[in-house]
């Protein structure tokens, strides 16, 4: 009777367990990498992007279960002054890449861009699916271009040279921050840019290791708020 009866909780529980189990498994789980701009030839700019990815399961269990999609995502972008919470601009509503260009074609002058447009930022959609795939989907963070470089989105299309004056970014270190949210979603990842120089092979993001970047910002308002006080002298207050 006491086997029967272990036996028969075992089961109980497995039969919780096992649902609970598989709908954790199943659900979507997003990473947010940088990527790479490669265009189809020379151009006079380049984009600092980032590659959103709904990872699949692998190992035996990719043979029995999928992930699910993330239906309706959205992506926001804020960009910060490096080893500070201030906040350089607004934030800003991020551009699938995967979206119909609002220009004609991918042109090889900034002439020929000013010439080029054909859609209005309103006719561009925010929301997009992200199935599970390696390959993921690509959102443009930032752009070089004319020796300026600029936070990018939809509206970056109806201004020479995807220069919008309110976004521009000064020389200098930024930590940007990417959040993605839609159905069951809610998921950020932080990145740092340097735009020290206009050499396009530069212009890249990095990706901060999740929750560095939030406590290294706390260390540094907590140094410089009581930096006079003897007790937090040694508080070590070097952006990452």
């Amino acid at each position: 009777m006491g086997i029967e009866l272990v036996l028969g909780v075992a089961a109980l529980g497995a039969s919780v367990l096992v649902p609970f189990a598989v709908e954790a498994l199943e659900r979507p789980r997003l990473e947010i990498i940088p990527s790479q701009w490669i265009p189809a030839g020379p151009t006079l700019w380049t984009f600092a992007i980032v590659q959103i990815r709904n990872k699949p399961l692998v190992g035996p269990l990719a043979k029995l279960l999928t992930r699910q999609a993330v239906q309706g995502c959205v992506v926001d972008i804020d960009y910060f002054r490096w080893g500070t919470d201030e906040r350089i601009i607004p934030t800003v509503p991020g551009r699938w890449t995967n979206h119909q260009e609002l220009i004609e074609s991918v042109p090889w002058s900034l002439e020929t861009l000013v010439a080029s447009r054909v859609g209005e930022r309103t006719t561009d959609r925010r929301y997009r699916d992200i199935p599970v795939s390696r390959a993921g989907e690509e959102v443009a963070v930032s752009v070089l271009s004319g020796g300026e470089a600029f936070a990018f989105s939809s509206e970056s299309y109806v201004h020479d040279a995807f220069g919008n004056p309110a976004w521009r970014l000064d020389r200098g270190t930024y930590r940007i921050v990417i959040h993605v949210h839609g159905s069951g979603i809610d998921y950020k990842q932080a990145f740092k840019l340097e735009y020290l120089s206009n050499d396009f092979a530069q212009f890249r993001l990095e990706r901060i290791l999740r929750g560095l970047a939030g406590y290294l910002c706390t260390h540094s308002r907590v140094a410089n708020s009581d930096e006079g006080s003897p007790h937090n002298r040694s508080v070590d207050k070097r952006p990452i």
